[in-house]
């Protein structure tokens, strides 16, 4: 009786940690409906010298008038493994009064297919920190200051896995800007891709 019990109360949290690593990769439930997919990122950046997606969706929104940003790994929130890349363009950085704000597209080269989102032209917020709140802590000693921002946008296409997802993102960071011309660092850089 105690070992079927045992082998039971096993079964039951192999099953729970199964699940629970499904929702980060973004796999589908038995009913067929996607789960999101979450990834992280602490590091230094990385400039985006990839080639633009070759998409209708990133023309219209590009316009001719954004610029590559950033390259990231795409880590599972979940698991900690690498699942592929980030590729960033940005447009529209308005650096007047107020917070930052800029349009951004983003890229998911991920295992299972890609995911494409944007967040308009002006849909990602940051305000700079003061340094008693959250000082930089990874620029060695160089002069910075912390970002605070995020944005919220539309799942505007997919390739394999994802080709049919439609939905919203959300991404929410900080940002270490160094000051002395080196690589900015993310801090808890995390996005949230949730399909419909």
């Amino acid at each position: 009786m105690k070992k079927f019990r045992l082998a039971s109360v096993v079964a039951a949290l192999a099953a729970g940690a199964v699940i629970a690593l499904n929702v980060g990769v973004g796999t589908s439930s038995g009913a067929g409906s996607p789960h999101n997919v979450v990834l992280v990122y602490n590091g230094p950046s990385v400039p985006n010298t990839h080639s633009a997606p070759d998409t209708a969706a990133f023309t219209s929104w590009c316009d001719s008038e954004c610029v590559a940003s950033v390259a990231l790994p795409a880590v599972d929130a979940s698991t900690g493994r690498v699942l592929g890349t980030m590729y960033v363009w940005t447009k529209n950085l308005d650096l007047t009064g107020g917070p930052i704000r800029f349009g951004e597209f983003i890229w998911f080269e991920l295992t299972n297919g890609d995911i494409y989102v944007h967040s308009g032209e002006g849909g990602t917020v940051g305000a700079v920190m003061d340094a008693s709140v959250k000082a930089p802590t990874h620029l060695n000693g160089a002069p910075g200051a912390v970002v605070a921002g995020g944005g919220d946008g539309i799942i505007v296409g997919g390739t394999g896995k994802y080709s049919k997802w439609t939905g919203t993102y959300t991404d929410r960071t900080f940002v270490e800007l160094n000051f002395a011309g080196g690589p900015n660092y993310y801090d808890q850089l995390l996005f949230s891709i949730n399909p419909n």
